[in-house]
């Protein structure tokens, strides 16, 4: 019985990280990678600017690669390095132009928009 309340307190304190080595043993799970963002100044015009951080927390893996992420409705008034994010149709954006990412790696861009977007990862491949 005790065995059991230390699970529960374990995933009640760090429910995200834990949540892709209980649910995905294999590690191989979209929930491993995480996105970060906040607010970072202003581009021109005073529109406010958005850095993003894309972090693998996929440990079990070599890498991931081919992550798709769901952008249908995104637009940037600042270029974004077409290698690091780019669409791919209307409703996918590809991360790292499709190539491997190490576990612990982090992928990071800027976007202008007047309100951050909620990027969500749809799906990826892990080696």
């Amino acid at each position: 019985m005790t065995k059991f309340y230390f699970t529960i307190i374990i995933l009640l304190i760090c429910p995200f990280t834990i949540s892709c080595w209980i649910i995905y043993p294999a590690g191989c799970n979209p929930g491993c990678i995480r996105i970060y963002q906040w607010p970072s100044g202003f581009a021109g015009l005073h529109i406010p600017k958005f850095t993003v951080q894309i972090v693998n927390e996929a440990w079990n893996n070599k890498g991931v690669y081919d992550v798709q992420i769901s952008c249908p409705a995104f637009a940037s008034t600042t270029l974004i390095n077409p290698a690091v994010f780019r669409r791919v149709n209307l409703a996918n954006c590809l991360l790292y132009n499709g190539r491997i990412i190490n576990p612990g790696e982090v992928i990071t861009f800027e976007y202008s928009n007047i309100l951050p977007y909620p990027f969500i990862v749809l799906d990826l491949k892990c080696m």
